[in-house]
């Protein structure tokens, strides 16, 4: 892990630094992510496919309720007749 420092502009603007640019593969013009988490930020590279970088996303609260199916039979028997 490397670590640097890097200097807001009166526009609240920053240089990203030469090494994240090059660990991310950004290029100008390029897009990031920037994911806010309480007091901390991450930068990402934009994913070429969202569906890909979703894919997955809440697998372990699907498995807390006991899987898709039985999740949708409850919901569905919880439904006025």
């Amino acid at each position: 892990m490397q670590a640097t420092v890097v200097k807001l502009s009166k526009r609240n603007q920053m240089v990203l630094p030469k090494i994240a640019r090059e660990a991310m593969g950004t290029k100008p013009g390029g897009r990031l992510l920037v994911i806010v988490e309480d007091r901390s930020v991450r930068l990402l590279p934009e994913p070429d496919n969202w569906t890909e970088y979703l894919y997955g996303l809440g697998a372990d609260t699907w498995q807390a309720l006991g899987g898709g199916t039985q999740f949708l039979h409850e919901e569905r028997a919880s439904w006025p007749a």
